[in-house]
């Protein structure tokens, strides 16, 4: 069988970013006293929080934000918009939200059986993400990814985001890969599928929810990991 290179995505492919986000941030609620603060609902802060998280990474992605500033004002916009103007808290659950996610450890069901089975076949794994390099590396190590990957490519570290055709150059070049046999597996639409394309690499868009676009340029739509080995080479 032929090498592949094959690329996966991190949040919300192989790390569970929903189900760790949302333990964590109870967590938080609960340590920055919130109740106490006027807030007596988790779900009314977390649906705000949810809204703004999306909006400052927008705004991030589009480079008009940067990483400090994005770590604080998600939480001082969430807490504003439930009535809690403490910049001291927005900032507390800013540093605490990025220093304790990463041990969060809940994967995407059968993650680590097909990475596995992956590397058998003889591939060249590797993580490549849009994520801060000093989070995701710990995610990888503390979950046992990187006992299946060979490296981990962060947006930072690159110094370009993904779709930006120079973030997956920049990966497969370092990987020693062939863009002929460079695939990418992820989530996000735009970001994982489009962005190969434009490489001329192959893609696999990890849709659990069956969102893939009818006109997507993705080799396949798959709703669980596990459909990969039947994709894969």
């Amino acid at each position: 069988m032929a090498k592949s290179w094959l690329f996966f995505d991190l949040d919300r492919t192989l790390w569970d970013f929903e189900r760790n986000s949302l333990e964590t941030l109870k967590g938080l609620f609960v340590d920055a006293d919130l109740k106490a603060k006027g807030v007596a609902d988790f779900d009314a802060f977390n649906t705000v929080y949810q809204r703004e998280n999306k909006a400052c990474w927008d705004l991030y992605l589009a480079g008009q934000m940067t990483k400090p500033v994005l770590r604080t004002t998600r939480f001082r916009r969430a807490l504003e918009g439930v009535g809690v103007d403490c910049l001291h808290t927005a900032e507390f659950m800013g540093e605490e939200y990025v220093s304790r996610g990463p041990h969060q450890t809940h994967l995407m069901e059968g993650a680590i059986d097909v990475l596995k089975a992956l590397r058998d076949r003889g591939h060249s794994l590797h993580i490549l993400t849009n994520g801060f390099k000093e989070v995701q590396h710990i995610k990888v190590r503390n979950t046992g990814i990187g006992d299946h990957v060979d490296a981990v490519w962060t947006s930072d570290e690159l110094g370009h985001l993904k779709p930006l055709p120079a973030c997956f150059e920049g990966a497969l070049r370092g990987a020693g890969g062939a863009v002929e046999s460079a695939w990418m597996i992820g989530d996000d639409h735009e970001a994982d599928v489009v962005g190969a394309h434009a490489c001329g690499w192959k893609s696999v868009h990890f849709a659990p929810n069956g969102d893939t676009p009818a006109d997507s340029p993705a080799v396949a739509s798959v709703a669980h990991l596990r459909e990969l080995l039947a994709v894969l080479p």
